[in-house]
Formats: C-alpha cells, structure tokens, sequence
C-alpha cells in the first residue's frame, strides 16, 4: 500500500467522523435557531475551488505537529482534491501561500488571493519538484509538494514534509 492509499484512507476515516459532528451541529445549530437544515452535495459532488483547508495533526511518522493543506468542503463533506489557478481565493490560497513561503523561499503576502505573484512562485515550486509548470494547483501539484507545518513543541523549529 502506497502512502498515497494509507493518506486515503485516513482521509476517508476522519471524513466519517467529520460528517457525524457536523450533522450533530448542524441538528444543534437548527434547535438553537430555528433555521431550516439545507441539503449539501453527495461526496461523489466534483471538487473545484479549494476554499477551505484540511488540518493534519501528526498522523505521519515524520509528521509531529499541524499542517494545513487546501482542500474543497461543501460543510459537509471535504475533499483534497481541489484546484486553484490565478484569480482563486480564500483559505486554501492562503495555506498554498504559506507553504510556498516556508517551504520554498518565497515572501508572498498570506492574503488569500491568487495573483501572479502566488502563480510566478507555484511555478517556481513545481519546476523544482520537476513536474508540469503551469502556475495552477490540483492533485499533481498537492503530491509534489512540500508541506509547511507547526510542531507540537513550542521549542521545535518550523518544518516542510511530503504527505
């Protein structure tokens, strides 16, 4: 079993969990306001835009902290495989932006928004992982990459590890 499988199914396992809290709150949030649920898309919805961020908390051996990594939710469910390409904004940018910085150099402002700065530098980042450099980011780019995360230590030092 590849890394990239074990990623999936851990993935895929904390998605469970995630969708029973949610529908817990969501019931929660509906008593406390009277306000009607609203259905969301099946998992089986296609990903697009990356608006929000995954948190991994240390389930890799090398990994000893958190790390934040694009990804696409609908409130319900969450998925890595997103995209973004200049003119994209939000959560997953800004987690993008960090890593790039940390990871790679870079002195990006961590705004969220893909400008040509964020692309010039993702291309930048995918020609030294030597894979496709078209200044976007999918599940290519997210695999190659190095990743910026905290460790749980306040002592350790900021660190970048592969999924």
């Amino acid at each position: 079993m590849t890394r990239q499988d074990e990623a999936s199914m851990e993935i895929n396992r904390t998605l469970r969990t995630l969708r029973t809290r949610v529908t817990a709150l969501a019931v929660g949030v509906t008593l406390l306001s009277g306000a009607a649920v609203v259905g969301t898309a099946g998992p089986a919805a296609a990903a697009s835009g990356c608006n929000a961020t995954y948190v991994k908390y240390g389930n890799f051996i090398e990994w000893r902290g958190e790390a934040r990594i694009p990804a696409w939710s609908d409130g319900t469910y969450l998925s890595l495989n997103c995209s973004m390409q200049e003119g994209s904004s939000g959560a997953g940018v800004r987690a993008l932006q960090l890593t790039l910085n940390k990871c790679y150099g870079e002195s990006l402002d961590v705004d969220g928004d893909f400008g040509p700065r964020t692309r010039d530098a993702l291309k930048r980042a995918q020609a030294r992982e030597r894979i496709s450099v078209d200044g976007g980011y999918g599940p290519q780019t997210r695999n190659a990459l190095t990743w910026y995360y905290k460790p749980v230590t306040a002592m350790g030092s900021d660190e970048c590890s592969r999924l």
